[in-house]
């Protein structure tokens, strides 16, 4: 009779290795279905937005922005003008969450959550740094037909909202840190060729 029984040491060894490079195999193919699903979300914000800018793309889906709520970022002026002065006063948010109905968006949309939690926190300055490339990689791509209407439509709802907290009495007035706020939105969408 032959001893053919292996050691259990043997077994365990093989069994621990097996584990090993079936959990090696797991997170390969984890890493993988992760850059699939990237690059697809990357796909399709690109052909929404028509910006081909692969760093911009990332940087937006890197903070969770979709075309479902990409609206918000393109917003994100509004809320800087709404917080010039360290809080939001009603009548800016009021101003602020206009600028979604205009556009037609529900209050249960992705949008206006995201919109109106900048309105509760001052938005962080990753999101303004996105929101700055975004606004040029949208400058590069549109032409100007195109980009002088979304400009001055986004200028005039800024204005809107720095006017909506009023000055004395009620009246209109813009404080300076709002007027410094809506120069550098007019700059950010400002086309080289014009600088």
């Amino acid at each position: 009779m032959s001893n053919t029984s292996k050691s259990p040491l043997a077994d365990l060894e093989r069994s621990l290795e097996a584990a090993f490079f079936r959990k090696v195999d797991f997170e390969l193919l984890e890493k993988l279905r992760l850059r699939m699903a990237n690059d697809q979300a990357l796909e399709r914000l690109a052909a929404d937005t028509g910006i081909h800018n692969q760093q911009v793309l990332q940087e937006l889906l890197d903070l969770n922005f979709t075309p479902h709520n990409l609206l918000a970022l393109w917003l994100v002026p509004l809320t800087q003008v709404a917080w010039a002065d360290g809080r939001v006063m009603p009548a800016e948010r009021e101003a602020v969450l206009n600028s979604l109905r205009k556009h037609g968006y529900a209050e249960d949309s992705p949008a206006w959550r995201l919109l109106e939690s900048w309105l509760d926190y001052k938005p962080c300055d990753e999101v303004l740094t996105a929101w700055k490339n975004y606004a040029q990689a949208v400058v590069q791509t549109a032409g100007q037909e195109k980009l002088l209407p979304l400009r001055s439509e986004l200028l005039d709802r800024a204005r809107e909202v720095a006017e909506a907290a009023g000055g004395v009495f009620g009246f209109g007035s813009v404080s300076k840190t709002e007027e410094t706020i809506l120069h550098q939105i007019e700059d950010a969408l400002r086309p080289e060729s014009d600088v």
